[in-house]
């Protein structure tokens, strides 16, 4: 697996939140990914790029 993507289990470490959490945004369609077959899969320069605009939209 590349170095930049992470599944569920990774992303929520990353994130440190649980993983129901994570799934419940995904549901929501509040967090990007990637849907690869049954698998969710997260790129991480998305990621970064949402949590800054998600903090900074908080201000």
């Amino acid at each position: 697996m590349a170095s930049n993507m992470f599944d569920v289990k990774q992303l929520a470490e990353y994130l440190n939140v649980s993983v129901s959490l994570l799934r419940k945004l995904v549901r929501r369609n509040e967090i990007p990914y990637n849907r690869i077959g049954v698998k969710l899969m997260f790129q991480k320069n998305e990621i970064d790029k949402w949590l800054k605009d998600n903090m900074n939209s908080n201000k």
